[in-house]
């Protein structure tokens, strides 16, 4: 089942890949310069924002070419959009997102997404119908702080079956990508999806620690070295 599902992360590579568009999300435009901090917490605080519209304003002018782009949720391009609005999503928030540069508004023609993520209590997911990554049949090891990490066979829960696109809500290293069915990925790639690219979910683990230029060692717990007393050789000799 799971060979049939793929991550949706940003390809560093694309010549349409902005990797640092340094645009801040805000509820206004900035039109005066330099761009205000960003007043909200993006993309927790997106549930609490009435409005459907939001805002990206930059300093300067950056060359946005890209279909789709992570960052503290997800940019899609219109095109793209009307992809997942015919595809079952997950929970989720959509704003229509303006664009400012300089101190005025542009042309591009950009959506934002951020998805719902349940009732947590004490680190724990409350909500059954929010729980995608099963724990329970997966293979993993913890990481420095007793999350875990997807390391082996990525299994997922019968609530999964019922959309084409989620995130992962309690599997914290993969909990910021979108995973997607085969039959999103067909429609997203007739597309083209410029600055796209699409994983095995069972290669997702390999692939974002590379991306990251992570090791596994990097995540795991460190080891504590046992220290021989000196004194241990000394009475071996004596």
């Amino acid at each position: 089942m799971t060979e049939q599902y793929f991550l949706l992360m940003t390809d560093q590579e694309s010549p349409y890949c902005s990797i640092y568009p340094y645009g801040i999300l805000a509820l206004e435009p900035d039109v005066e310069l330099p761009v205000k901090a960003a007043q909200l917490s993006f993309p927790f605080d997106v549930k609490d924002i009435s409005s459907d519209e939001i805002f990206w304003n930059f300093d300067k002018p950056e060359p946005l070419l890209f279909d789709y782009y992570m960052g503290k949720g997800h940019i899609v391009s219109a095109e793209v959009m009307a992809i997942f609005d015919s595809l079952r999503l997950a929970p989720h928030f959509k704003k229509r997102l303006t664009v400012y540069m300089q101190g005025k508004q542009t042309n591009h023609d950009y959506f934002y997404i951020a998805f719902a993520c349940g009732e947590w209590l004490k680190g724990v997911q409350q909500d059954p119908q929010f729980i995608f990554y099963d724990e329970k049949n997966s293979d993993y090891q913890l990481d420095r702080n007793g999350l875990p990490l997807p390391t082996g066979q990525i299994a997922l829960t019968e609530v999964a079956a019922q959309y084409d696109v989620f995130e992962f809500t309690n599997c914290h290293f993969l909990s910021s990508y979108l995973v997607l069915n085969a039959q999103a990925k067909a429609k997203l790639e007739q597309q083209g999806m410029k600055a796209g690219k699409f994983v095995p979910l069972q290669e997702a683990f390999n692939t974002v620690v590379t991306d990251r230029r992570l090791k596994l060692s990097d995540l795991l717990p460190k080891v504590k070295k046992t220290i021989k007393p000196w004194f241990a050789d000394v009475s071996k000799k004596s």
